[in-house]
């Protein structure tokens, strides 16, 4: 089921108030502080009283026989990239919004957040392919189109290739790059470990949010109910008082994996339940920023 974009806008424009402050702090900590944000703007005479003493350039004012500090201008060229997968399993929901229309409010919310805070958002959709890429721009109209493609059917269903995406996105976008992966991280297969990797090398920040519905963890105990595999489309019924905990263990080791996946490759992840609010998930990740 896709979201229709009255509903999502309204929630949008919900959450995306929850967060803008958080996100723009978030962002200044990345700009300025992970040592690639700062670019030498010149030198001017030292004013005391004014200025910060530890910014003089002792040797351009040995020289010049008066004082002179150094000047900065913070880069702006960070660029927001959310990923969202369209597979379909994505397209499941037994809570009231499936995976897709929660990860649709979510890539909506920070494509706003982030053309809101004076950056540039790019975004792109995977499956089995990457039928949509769009470049990162600072650009109103940039948050419309993605509006458009998140609400069109047509983008969503079929198998994913995470590894042709990350690798799409590594090739193409610059090392000054916050990349959102948004995902319930299933079916996603093989060789997606390595490009992300190599993604979280180039990036300044890779962060995997993983959305899931309570019935990925375990089923109810209801006697019988019939599965469907949203890959195959292969159904079974099935007694799930038998395989609850077997169900159980082994999504938890699947979610492990793909934890470790993303710790060896220096990338975070955020876990977010579609019965939850996005916003106060996100927001207690941005706000570690604030107390750096």
């Amino acid at each position: 089921m896709i979201i229709e974009k009255a509903v999502l806008t309204r929630k949008i424009d919900a959450e995306v108030k929850r967060i803008i402050d958080t996100f723009r702090t978030a962002v200044k900590y990345m700009i300025l502080f992970r040592g690639k944000g700062i670019e030498f703007a010149g030198l001017r005479e030292y004013v005391p009283g004014e200025d910060d003493a530890s910014r003089i350039d002792w040797r351009a004012s040995l020289r010049s026989q008066s004082l002179y500090v150094r000047e900065y201008e913070e880069e702006r060229d960070l660029d927001i990239f959310i990923l969202l997968d369209t597979s379909s399993s994505m397209l499941f929901g037994s809570q009231g919004m499936t995976k897709s229309e929660y990860a649709s409010v979510i890539a909506g919310v920070l494509s706003y957040a982030g053309i809101d805070s004076g950056d540039n958002v790019g975004f792109a959709m995977f499956n089995r392919s990457v039928p949509i890429f769009l470049e990162p721009v600072n650009d109103v109209y940039q948050y419309y189109k993605i509006l458009d493609l998140l609400t069109n059917e047509s983008m969503y269903g079929s198998g994913a290739n995470l590894k042709l995406a990350l690798d799409r996105v590594t090739t193409y976008l610059g090392p000054r790059t916050f990349l959102f992966i948004i995902s319930d991280f299933l079916g996603l297969g093989k060789g997606w470990e390595t490009s992300l990797k190599m993604a979280s090398h180039k990036f300044d920040k890779v962060l995997g949010i993983m959305v899931r519905d309570l019935r990925d963890l375990e089923p109810p105990a209801a006697g019988y109910m019939r599965f469907y595999d949203p890959f195959t489309g292969r159904a079974a019924a099935v007694k799930t008082d038998k395989v609850r905990k077997r169900y159980a263990k082994y999504a938890k080791e699947q979610y492990d994996q793909v934890l470790a996946a993303f710790r060896s490759s220096n990338a975070e992840m955020l876990n977010v339940l579609t019965t939850e609010s996005f916003a106060k998930q996100i927001t207690r990740y941005f706000e570690r920023f604030s107390m750096v």
